[in-house]
Formats: C-alpha cells, sequence, structure tokens
C-alpha cells in the first residue's frame, strides 16, 4: 500500500502550496484552503513532517485544553562557502551514536553500560544510577545488565537494590559476545 503522500499527491501538492500561503496555519485551516478533507489533510501533514517537507510546531495547551499544532515549511539550510571549513558537532568516539541521541543499533546499550561500569572500576552501580549517566531507560540498562552477568562480563554485587560492578577481566573489553 503507498504512503498517503504518494497515493494523493495532488492533495499533498494542494496542502503545500496552501501552506506557502499560509505559514503557521493549523490541519484545518490548511485542509479549508487547499480544498481536502481535514482528516485527510492531517494524514498528510503527518506523512509530510516525517519527510521532512513541513515542519509542526506544537499547540501546547491554553485554558486546560490542547490547542491545534501549527504547520510550516522548513527554512532552507544556509548555504556556507564551499572553501569555507565546517563546524558541526564532534564525531562521537568509534562510530556510536552520542548518548541519548535516540534508537541504538542492537547490543549498542550493553557496550553504553560495559563503558560506564568500566570508567568507575570499583563502584557498585544501580541500574537507575547506570541509566540516568547515559541518559537511557532505567529498564533497558537493567535488562542489558542482567545478560552482561549471563555472559560474565558484569558481577551482581548486591541483589537489593542490584548493584553491578565490571569484572575485573573484563574491565579492558567492551565487545562481549552478544
Amino acid at each position: 500500500m503507498a504512503s498517503p503522500a504518494t497515493a494523493t499527491s495532488a492533495s499533498a501538492e494542494a496542502l503545500l502550496g496552501a501552506l506557502a500561503a499560509r505559514p503557521g496555519a493549523t490541519a484545518a485551516e490548511l485542509a479549508a484552503a487547499a480544498g481536502v478533507g481535514r482528516s485527510t489533510a492531517g494524514k498528510l501533514l503527518t506523512t509530510l513532517a516525517v519527510q521532512g517537507r513541513v515542519q509542526r510546531q506544537p499547540g501546547g495547551l491554553k485554558d486546560g485544553r490542547r490547542a491545534a499544532d501549527r504547520w510550516t515549511l522548513p527554512t532552507p539550510a544556509p548555504t556556507q562557502n564551499p572553501g569555507a571549513p565546517t563546524a558541526g558537532p564532534p564525531a562521537s568516539p568509534a562510530g556510536q551514536p552520542p548518548i541519548g541521541s535516540g534508537r541504538l543499533r542492537p547490543g549498542a546499550l550493553r557496550d553504553l553500560v560495559l563503558a560506564c561500569l568500566a570508567e568507575r572500576q570499583g563502584q557498585a552501580l544501580s541500574p537507575t544510577a547506570i541509566a540516568k549517566t547515559l541518559d537511557r531507560s532505567a529498564g533497558a540498562v537493567a535488562n542489558a545488565l542482567r545478560v552482561l552477568a549471563g555472559q560474565g562480563a558484569v558481577v551482581q554485587t548486591q541483589a537489593k537494590p542490584r548493584r553491578y560492578t565490571i569484572t575485573p577481566a573484563s574491565g579492558d573489553q567492551t565487545d562481549v559476545q552478544r
């Protein structure tokens, strides 16, 4: 099944045209201007936002009620002089995504947990403490610790509250079998 933006490209283009003429409009306002249904407009705008063709500005709460989201076209990125050096964010080590940057590849959380424990050798840390350090879910970190304990990479030093430390043999090792 085709996505809504490709299945009704005429409707999507009509919405984009209406949005160009009315930046900051709600989905209902854009639907009326483009001549499409409100439900269709909402679905198309969501799909266009995923594609990066429009931007959603959440409406928030007004007088205890949810306000309508506002939609705009994305602002074009400023062009740089091709000879000028680019000043972007520093690359993360070993190709790892930065801490707290969204979804990780399979097994990457275990690597992050091992690295966190390796930095704090000799300290027994709880899953919550590690999760706060990594800006990750405590439940996900607890699951990763359970797997690492089963593999022998970490040792549970205390049952309640659960605390873990890295095993001395795996202090320098970060690629445990998955």
